[in-house]
């Protein structure tokens, strides 16, 4: 299995879950205590894709006997005639096996407890195993071509539609392994994915003990730990903080164990496929140069005295008395609402706060949060967080767990641009090149909160408003540029630990973690002991391996098309649906975010975007005076 499969094979398994730090103060638990009470318009229909389970059923069938049929032809290959007959054959199996794996993924998040739905889940997997090992031999085939005849056959008029499947097939040939290698690495794949697997049942099962401040008593869940987190009661932060990871550090040998096995696992696939590192092996699949891991960490790393700068100015607007604590950083502006915002309020402000994109996405996006797009309400049972998924056959699934906060209608409309970058690369790319790559995927979902943000600071008429207004902008940097920064280089530490030979051990970990939290922090905050836990909540940790600098430079790169949208008018709208929303997979990431008109390559972004905070930390400090 090439790189190129590997691209394919994980984007069906790698979803965006990002959780926003609130700037919200306390909201009750949400009102739906099972997906049967939840009015129609605000869940998913499945049906969109199988009608019942038979005929998802059937297509698995298909699946198997089209993968039989794919691996019967193996032989070598010499004309392009030939090769664009398999190359058509092995687009419908997956486009196939997409679909098949979409359904049995959503069917099972709504209710994680459902072993039916686990029943799917796992004959799912299974499927796209059994698919991937009858469809490796085609890659190793495609590699075996001598060097001459294969240049020859890129410029065949027949394969042109191939061709970046192709060349990249072929560029991944120095990380191929012989054939019976690549068989036995594919059926490894169940027990590779066990950690993560176990991290998902884990969470689920994890059972947070309430607590109680000033003799009232608060129930704790994962959703609802960020909700207090917010809480304008600081005894309420203090008491959930502790109680949620003193309750994780009850389990970090178990928290700890899934890590380093999944560690070990990246760095055991990074030696065997040739590659110096494992971070290297996993920004290869996205076609990124290490260098922009790198520079991300040092260039965010200058501007830390900044970040400190930030932090302080928050101690004074918050109110803190004292030092501030690990578990004030989510603490609400004085000028927060207390009342929630309702979903079908936080849609009209998303669609509002989109019009810079121009009105034929505002069309798209309006039909797609009226047509069960999304998922809305949490429940029990349900996959935490927000993702979205979907499969080229189908329209876009938007997961939540909507709860009203402010922070909740920039999720919504952060997993709308993923959304929307599907829909659009899917409607206007094949198949083979519409699956995009997170590092593009990410800036069109961030790109929604820079336009959001300056809708909110555009609308403030009061001194208070702007404050307001300003605050929320600067704790998305806070969450998105700093915090993923942090993330990108405790997994960088620890994988260059695990490649070392270093046991990573839980003590190992946290050290690890609470030096970080200390260095990006800065001396003026109290960090806490409990703060070196809170790695076992991060699902990215476990899911998806050095996902979350993408995150980071993702929100510099949409900082930089937000301010072209806001001076270019028609043209940078036309341009950014063109270049970014509608390329889907069809050029490196890189160029694709060139031809949208920013250089991703190069550092400048990144410090554009240190300067823009320093600009609204500035015009922050003067409102406060």
């Amino acid at each position: 299995m090439t790189m190129k499969t590997t691209r394919i094979f994980a984007s069906l398994l790698i979803t965006a879950i990002l959780s926003f730090a609130s700037t919200l103060t306390y909201a009750e638990s949400p009102t739906y205590k099972s997906r049967a009470d939840i009015p129609a318009e605000y869940k998913w229909n499945l049906q969109t894709l199988y009608k019942n389970e038979t005929q998802w059923k059937q297509d698995v069938y298909k699946a198997k006997k089209l993968a039989d049929r794919f691996a019967k032809k193996e032989e070598k290959l010499d004309s392009d005639k030939q090769i664009l007959t398999l190359l058509e054959d092995y687009f419908e199996l997956f486009r196939l096996m997409e679909k098949i794996f979409v359904y049995s993924r959503i069917n099972l998040d709504v209710d994680i407890s459902n072993t039916s739905a686990q029943g799917l889940s796992d004959e799912g997997q299974n499927m796209m195993i059994y698919v991937v090992e009858r469809t490796a031999w085609f890659s190793n085939e495609l590699q075996a071509i001598e060097k001459e005849k294969w240049e020859k056959l890129l410029e065949s008029p027949k394969l042109k539609p191939y061709y970046t499947h192709l060349k990249d097939t072929y560029e991944d040939k120095v990380h191929s392994l012989p054939p019976e290698m690549e068989k036995m690495l594919i059926k490894t794949m169940p027990i590779v994915n066990a950690p993560s697997e176990l991290f998902t049942m884990m969470s689920k099962d994890l059972v947070l003990p309430s607590f109680t401040v000033k003799d009232k008593v608060y129930e704790m869940s994962a959703p609802l730990y960020s909700v207090y987190m917010s809480s304008k009661d600081r005894e309420v932060r203090k008491a959930a903080f502790e109680t949620y990871y003193q309750t994780l550090g009850n389990y970090q040998d178990t928290f700890a164990s899934m890590l380093a096995n999944i560690v070990k696992a990246n760095n055991f696939f990074a030696t065997t496929r040739n590659y110096p590192s494992s971070l290297e092996a996993h920004l290869e699949r996205n076609d990124i140069d290490p260098k922009v891991y790198t520079q991300l960490i040092d260039t965010v790393e200058e501007g830390l005295p900044l970040f400190h700068r930030y932090l302080k100015l928050k101690e004074k607007y918050v109110g803190i008395d004292g030092s501030m604590h690990m578990y004030d950083l989510s603490a609400p502006s004085p000028f927060t609402k207390e009342d929630k915002i309702p979903y079908e309020e936080a849609k009209e402000i998303v669609i509002k706060g989109l019009s810079p994109i121009g009105e034929a996405y505002l069309k798209t996006l309006s039909k797609g949060l009226s047509s069960n797009w999304v998922d809305v309400y949490n429940t029990p049972g349900k996959a935490t967080g927000a993702y979205q998924i979907g499969s080229y056959d189908s329209h876009p699934f938007v997961l939540l767990n909507y709860q009203g906060l402010p922070s909740d209608v920039l999720t919504l409309a952060h997993e709308m641009g993923h959304a929307m970058h599907s829909y659009f690369s899917n409607q206007n790319q094949p198949y083979q090149d519409a699956r995009y790559v997170t590092f593009t995927a990410e800036v069109s979902s961030t790109l929604q909160e820079h336009l959001l943000h300056k809708q909110l600071m555009d609308e403030a008429t009061t001194k208070e408003e702007k404050i307001h207004a300003l605050y929320q902008y600067l704790e998305d940097f806070r969450v998105t540029l700093f915090r993923q920064t942090q993330f990108a280089e405790f997994e960088k530490i620890i994988h260059e630990m695990g490649q070392n030979e270093e046991t990573l051990h839980a003590e190992a970990i946290k050290g690890v973690y609470y030096d970080l939290n200390k260095k990006y922090y800065g001396k003026d905050m109290e960090v806490d002991k409990e703060i070196a836990m809170e790695w076992a909540r991060v699902p990215h940790f476990f899911h998806s391996s050095f996902y979350t600098y993408q995150y980071a430079t993702s929100f510099a790169a949409s900082a930089a098309l937000a301010e072209q949208l806001e001076e270019g008018g028609s043209e940078a709208q036309n341009k950014i649906v063109k270049e970014l929303f509608s390329s889907g997979g069809s050029l490196p990431p890189i160029d694709i975010l060139k031809r949208a008109g920013v250089d991703m390559s190069k550092k400048e972004p990144i410090e554009e975007s240190l300067k823009r905070f320093e600009e609204l930390v500035d015009e922050f400090e003067e409102l406060l005076k």
